[in-house]
């Protein structure tokens, strides 16, 4: 499965077109989940449901229905209908790493949710494609914090110790009260990067 990043514009984009589709087919709820079971993001709201073992469940479903799926042939079941005597649940593959759930009673029927499904689902494919296929300089996670962490804390560390020639204590050295754990993993990770 694909690693994904979400920024805040992403889930703006993705509850932009979740939302309508909420409204437009009457659905108690809309969830976009990953294989693994997180949660990407939600609209609608339906207070008898706990949104993240909702999640966890229906990726352990799709899972068992694929087992089920290659038993009579089928690579995959790209959809699965649970009718109740209430509510329903319709989950839709939109790729390999995402399902849409949707919860939805008898206001609508699962003939217009599939209709409105499909009217959505080109612009949540496109939306999770950015979100999986973002390129290394879109996502700057700015990873070197730590030795720059290491550079004020090493520059404090000299007002703690005396100035001039003299450096922060050795690896076995003990520093200032309270600091021993933060200290020992930046000294750690200056010394696994030689030459800086």
């Amino acid at each position: 499965m694909k690693d994904m990043i979400l920024f805040p514009e992403d889930i703006e984009r993705l509850d932009g077109i979740l939302l309508p589709l909420t409204v437009k087919a009457k659905l108690l709820m809309a969830v976009l989940i990953n294989r693994d079971g997180r949660i990407i993001t939600f609209q609608g709201s339906f207070d008898k449901v706990d949104v993240q073992s909702f999640a966890a469940l229906v990726a352990g479903a799709t899972a068992s229905t694929l087992a089920i799926a290659n038993l009579v042939g089928e690579t995959e079941f790209s959809a699965m209908y649970h009718q109740g005597r209430e509510r329903n649940i319709y989950i839709d593959a939109l790729d390999d790493n995402t399902f849409l759930s949707v919860i939805f009673d008898g206001q609508t029927n699962v003939d217009r949710v599939k209709v409105f499904i499909r009217q959505f689902e080109r612009e949540l494919k496109a939306a999770l494609f950015a979100v999986y296929n973002k390129s290394e300089d879109q996502v700057d996670l700015d990873l070197g914090f730590a030795n720059d962490s290491f550079q004020a804390f090493q520059s404090g560390t000299s007002e703690i110790y005396g100035s001039g020639d003299q450096t922060p204590p050795a690896e076995g050295d003990a520093p200032p009260q309270g600091t021993q754990d933060a200290y020992q993993y930046l000294f750690n990770k200056r010394k696994k990067q030689p030459g800086k």
